[in-house]
């Protein structure tokens, strides 16, 4: 029964970070009485976008990493 003692720095995934804070803000919004929702037109051009954001961000990413 040996333990092992690693001097390596712990990495957090940054997706993970976002995901926890996602979580919290809408535990939040829950335990605000769960505001009103906005139309269901502009929920259709806000998951359009947040669809476009995310698209940048993997082109962008994975841009970066092919140029090593």
């Amino acid at each position: 029964m040996s333990s092992k003692s690693t001097t390596e720095p712990r990495h957090r995934a940054p997706g993970l970070v976002l995901l926890g804070v996602a979580g919290l803000l809408v535990a939040g919004w829950g335990l605000a009485g769960g505001p009103d929702l906005p139309d269901a037109a502009n929920l259709g051009w806000i998951a359009v976008a947040a669809g476009l954001v995310v698209g940048l961000i993997l082109i962008l990413t994975g841009a970066r990493s092919s140029r090593r």
